[in-house]
């Protein structure tokens, strides 16, 4: 008995199974992508910036991360790194992260003494900070881009800008320092978002997030701009992480 059409019958039965299995199927939708930018050493420890990008190329989230031999190895002094971003979005309004350790805070010392980490995520590019003149900076932002309850001492800080406290923050209502956001200005301009930390608050392993407050209007358009910003640690990759997050198109 010639077997060969029962055999090919056969092949073509499986055929048809197995291309009806693939159309049920269908190929996973794409997912967001988290680009490295640049890493540093800071103790014995890394820090890494980095972006997270959705498949339409629109930003998911932008920030640092490091290893928690960071915290246990910091240096005694001072020590302020400059990390570049990956760029990889068009929505992105981020240039660089400054990454600043304070071993002893920072003025104004009764509310922010304690040591603790500035994250300046800056929408300004170097050539930008290295024209910052210290001393008094009068020009103040137009109100539509200023948030609420956001005041300052005006006075610029060489290579950063001027700083804007949030007069609602927990250490302003008799709250000891923790975490609080901070925005940068100059001449009326704005050059970065600055979630600051305390090592202490660090050492609980927090995972928080927190709304970030927004002005009416941002002057630079067709950029995403953070809403959020969140503290974490990751237990099983023994790593913090700063980012911003929530973005929203303007």
């Amino acid at each position: 008995m010639n077997r060969l059409p029962f055999l090919f019958a056969g092949m073509f039965a499986m055929l048809v199974i197995v291309t009806a299995c693939s159309d049920d199927d269908p190929a996973q939708p794409a997912q967001p992508v988290t680009h490295d930018g640049q890493s540093a050493a800071l103790g014995e420890g890394q820090v890494t910036s980095y972006e997270r990008v959705a498949p339409d190329g629109s930003l998911l989230a932008v920030g640092v991360r490091f290893n928690e031999t960071v915290l246990s190895t910091l240096p005694v002094d001072m020590k302020m790194l400059m990390l570049n971003l990956p760029k990889k979005s068009g929505t992105s309004p981020f240039d660089h992260v400054g990454f600043d350790w304070n071993p002893q805070g920072h003025e104004p010392m009764p509310l922010y003494g304690k040591p603790h980490f500035d994250v300046h995520f800056y929408v300004v590019d170097h050539n930008a900070l290295t024209a910052v003149q210290p001393g008094p900076d009068m020009i103040m932002p137009e109100p539509q881009f200023m948030p609420p309850h956001y005041i300052s001492g005006v006075e610029a800080v060489p290579n950063m800008g001027t700083h804007y406290v949030d007069t609602t923050s927990a250490e302003f209502t008799g709250t000891p320092f923790t975490k609080t956001f901070i925005y940068g200005f100059y001449r009326g301009e704005l050059f970065f978002f600055e979630p600051m930390i305390t090592k202490e608050y660090l050492e609980t392993r927090p995972n928080v997030t927190a709304d970030i407050r927004q002005p009416a209007a941002f002057k630079k358009t067709g950029k995403q701009y953070p809403r959020k910003y969140t503290v974490s640690y990751d237990a099983a990759r023994k790593e913090y992480s700063v980012e911003l997050t929530d973005m929203k198109l303007h």
